[in-house]
């Protein structure tokens, strides 16, 4: 498996059309199933389904810069930032990643068990979410078109501005028009032990943890992704 770690706090719109890029580009046989393991600055992901005046304060959002951007994968907004690791699975849709739900618990269940003999926290599986304590550290959702985009947030540290200062749904009267939002109380991994968990300590939970998938190996984007990812941008960025 080939695995990406890019820390470039990048435009967002780049980064998620850097994700439909190498889906496209795995679904036609040019790259190995990959492991992308990536970040964020701070912006709101709403999901395919939604629309960006019911999910974001779209007035805080211009105030202090914060992009709004579409994924292609369905599900609920979610607030990105460099506290909050991004990670992407890049599968064929045979044997067990072709049901959905069957997905979201392998998915999970690898998770959970990497939270367990890494930081010694036992972790409950939720449909594309994983909790610890009654608090949600990790979202998920996934993208099927001729190969399977898997991808989720690892909540490490929190930001300096609180998610209710940006995400409607965590505000009285939400009420969207798309597909809503179903928050459920956060808590990153740091809070929850009590001391920094670090860049470096979620990355080696992810490789841990989906080290079950295929052989580690270390590589680059092609400059045929990079190439296909700067003409998908214009649809990224207007959400």
């Amino acid at each position: 498996m080939r695995v990406i770690i890019d820390f470039s706090l990048r435009d967002p719109a780049e980064n998620l059309a850097l994700e439909e890029a190498i889906l496209w580009s795995y679904g036609a046989d040019r790259v190995p199933p990959t492991l992308r393991i990536w970040r964020n600055p701070r912006c709101v992901v709403i999901g395919r389904g939604q629309n960006p005046e019911d999910e974001a304060d779209l007035e805080f959002c211009r105030r202090y810069r914060i992009p709004v951007v579409r994924r292609p994968s369905g599900g609920g907004a979610v607030y990105h930032h460099p506290g909050n690791l991004n990670f992407s699975l890049f599968l064929p849709l045979d044997g067990p990643w072709q049901d959905v739900r069957r997905a979201h618990e392998l998915v999970g269940e690898l998770l959970a068990v990497a939270l367990e003999e890494r930081l010694g926290l036992r972790a409950e599986v939720g449909e594309g979410s994983l909790f610890v304590g009654g608090l949600k550290v990790s979202g998920m959702a996934q993208y099927r078109c001729r190969g399977l985009l898997y991808h989720g947030t690892l909540l490490l540290w929190d930001d300096r501005v609180p998610m209710k200062q940006v995400l409607l749904a965590l505000r009285p009267g939400y009420s969207p028009s798309g597909v809503p939002s179903r928050p459920s109380p956060t808590g990153s991994l740091s809070e929850i032990l009590s001391r920094e968990v670090s860049l470096e300590e979620g990355v080696r939970l992810l490789l841990s943890a989906f080290k079950s998938l295929g052989r580690y190996g270390k590589e680059e984007l092609s400059l045929r992704e990079w190439a296909l990812a700067w003409s998908l941008l214009p649809e990224y960025r207007s959400p």
